[in-house]
């Protein structure tokens, strides 16, 4: 599947590449799958965080109840630049359907879970 990406520099003047996945509708708003990347310690990296987006505009997500994942396509890098943070985020997005899979898959454990 294709994603969009979006670069832009962010509060810090630090690039940053971002692209969303609707995961689907609950009751709150929808769920999407947020890919971002950006410098880490030591280089660039992407990560994965799951958000409702609400019908305000707002987006909110449940700390250590969402789904999270860390350290993406992660790259040595002296100088982060808007070329290299595009080059890892492309990277990473090689394996955004795969990711996809596992946020749904969490939720599904999950809702299992609260059923039970």
């Amino acid at each position: 599947m294709t994603y969009e990406i979006t670069t832009y520099k962010d509060y810090s003047g630090a690039w940053r590449a971002k692209s969303v996945a609707t995961l689907g509708d609950t009751p709150e708003g929808t769920r999407k799958l947020e890919l971002t990347t950006s410098k880490v310690s030591g280089g660039v990296a992407a990560s994965a965080n799951v958000y409702i987006y609400k019908s305000d505009g707002s987006k909110v997500t449940e700390i250590f109840g969402d789904f999270s994942k860390r350290g993406i396509a992660a790259t040595p890098c002296n100088r982060v630049s808007e070329k290299a943070v595009k080059e890892v985020h492309s990277r990473a997005l090689l394996e955004m359907d795969a990711i996809i899979e596992e946020a749904k898959a969490f939720y599904q454990n999950r809702n299992a879970e609260q059923a039970a």
